[in-house]
């Protein structure tokens, strides 16, 4: 799959500025995991498939079923989501924390 940089989205539909215009109430929990995992993974390289954050927030939340999976999730079993390192892990968890 390949994903359009959020950068490139129009400023106000970006999570990032959303939170900070409308408050974080106002975002989805893709939103604002996308916000705490900060990239994608992959590359946007023409022809490379890649991901930006907020896909990979979707992707995530559909596998551990929600943000309350996400937070009993163990860590070798985030660990095993492509594109989520030992960084990221520790960002999702220290942000549950």
């Amino acid at each position: 799959m390949s994903a359009e940089r959020i950068k490139s989205w129009p400023t106000k539909e970006r999570p990032r500025e959303r939170l900070l215009a409308e408050g974080p109430e106002r975002l989805t929990d893709a939103d604002l995991l996308a916000i705490i995992l900060r990239i994608g993974s992959g590359t946007f390289r023409e022809g490379v498939p890649g991901t930006n954050a907020y896909e990979a927030a979707l992707s995530i939340l559909r596998d551990f079923r929600g943000l309350r999976g996400l937070d009993r999730a163990r860590i070798h079993d985030l660990l095993k989501v492509p594109g989520i390192g030992p960084a990221k892990v520790a960002q999702i968890k220290a942000a549950f924390e």
